[in-house]
């Protein structure tokens, strides 16, 4: 009876930890809900202002602003870097798991070391290039340099979801007489389908995220959403409201691709994305 009373506070004492966590991760997005139908006479109100008369302002100024523009500009970039992303880096990660090369630890090191570097050292050199090939302010140009920065953390990380699939499966479809590709497309990329979708979704978010390289490559052909949104800092104040709306717009694509694919996330960071 003792032991069934001990458990059942014990549960009860992490649900309150597991409450108080999500209450206090969730109230900045809650507040930026409400900043963003607040009237600008009441969004730094003193006593804050619970009850106030909704306005539709906020929105009306963005949609006149084109940020919807730009918010599918980010989302066909992002899309368009991390499928490039998919179809180069999955073959690229089978190798390095399977296959003896020359200097193979030293390549990979080598791609590796690109992931680390900060985004400035790698911006300037990308200027330069794009500035003498005609790929500034490019959604080529763009693309491109979001494929770069990520796909040695692509590869990297499906090294390991490579590496932990089992060789003995590809040996009996190769003692069947199945072709390599054979043998990729029917065996080895369904059991990486997990990890791919994970990891793909996290190039996604690091792309959707990233403002250095969208500030400095792109301009006003190709503005990403991140780099709009320092427009609605102006001389007149910060309009708050707007930036409210904008954040949370931002939020959408992100949330819509993570719920839509959770079933694969959830099964390919459990099968040892984060293993060493």
């Amino acid at each position: 009876m003792q032991t069934s009373d001990s458990s059942s506070r014990s549960t009860l004492f992490w649900t309150g930890i597991t409450v108080l966590y999500a209450v206090v991760v969730l109230f900045p997005i809650f507040w930026m809900g409400t900043m963003m139908f607040k009237p600008n006479e009441t969004m730094f109100a003193r006593p804050t202002e619970w009850f106030f008369t909704p306005t539709l302002d906020h929105f009306a100024y963005v949609i006149e602003a084109g940020f919807h523009w730009n918010l599918f500009t980010s989302f066909l970039l992002c899309t368009l870097s991390t499928g490039l992303i998919v179809l180069i880096g999955t073959p690229a990660a089978y190798a390095f798991a399977r296959f003896e090369m020359k200097a193979k630890d030293d390549l990979f090191l080598f791609i590796l070391a690109s992931r680390m570097a900060p985004p400035v050292c790698l911006v300037i050199p990308f200027y330069l290039i794009y500035s003498q090939i005609g790929l500034l302010d490019s959604f080529l140009g763009l693309t491109l340099a979001y494929m770069t920065f990520n796909l040695s953390f692509y590869i990297w990380v499906l090294r390991s979801f490579c590496r932990d699939l089992p060789v003995e499966l590809e040996e009996a479809a190769a003692l069947e007489g199945w072709s390599r590709l054979q043998i990729l497309r029917r065996v080895v990329f369904p059991l990486l389908r997990n990890g791919i979708v994970a990891t793909a979704v996290l190039c996604f978010i690091f792309a959707w995220n990233e403002f250095l390289f969208a500030f400095m490559l792109g301009g006003r052909t190709v503005e990403t959403l991140p780099v709009s949104i320092p427009k609605l800092i102006t001389a007149q104040g910060v309009r708050w409201g707007e930036m409210a709306v904008v954040g949370m717009i931002s939020l959408v694509p992100v949330l819509a691709v993570v719920f839509v694919l959770q079933r694969h996330i959830v099964r390919g960071l459990t099968m040892g994305a984060v293993k060493g």
